[in-house]
């Protein structure tokens, strides 16, 4: 079942990462890893910020790489929103029907985000 889209309209003021003006770092990467911690791809970012065409690139690289018949475990850090972004087709229907997307325990634990909520309409 989808998150509904006003549940995830509210949910991205919530995360801090996503805050370009609360800048922490002066050097930024981000990588696609396997699941036993391998880098398959990394790629330098070039501004601070929560980004979403440096994820979603790296999605495309990988799905050039895989079979037809493959389905991906997305673990973003912000999953809902990149999921909820790809509403402008970002990606490929052929990859979205493809992908699960999840968020990692570091950015939920503790916190109520609108979009953890079990809706039943």
């Amino acid at each position: 079942m989808r998150v509904p889209t006003f549940v995830l309209d509210g949910c991205g003021d919530s995360f801090h990462a996503a805050d370009e003006k609360q800048q922490k770092a002066s050097t930024w990467l981000m990588a696609l890893l396997c699941h036993h911690d391998h880098i398959l791809w990394l790629l330098n970012m070039t501004s601070a910020g929560e980004k979403q065409h440096y994820a979603l690139v790296l999605v495309k690289c990988l799905f050039e790489h895989l079979p037809a018949i493959i389905t991906v475990g997305l673990l973003y850090d912000i999953g809902c929103q990149l999921e909820h972004s790809c509403k402008w087709k970002l990606l490929r229907d052929e990859i979205l029907s493809r992908l699960k997307f999840g968020i990692s325990i570091f950015h939920a634990y503790g916190h109520q985000w609108p979009c953890q909520i079990v809706y039943h309409p």
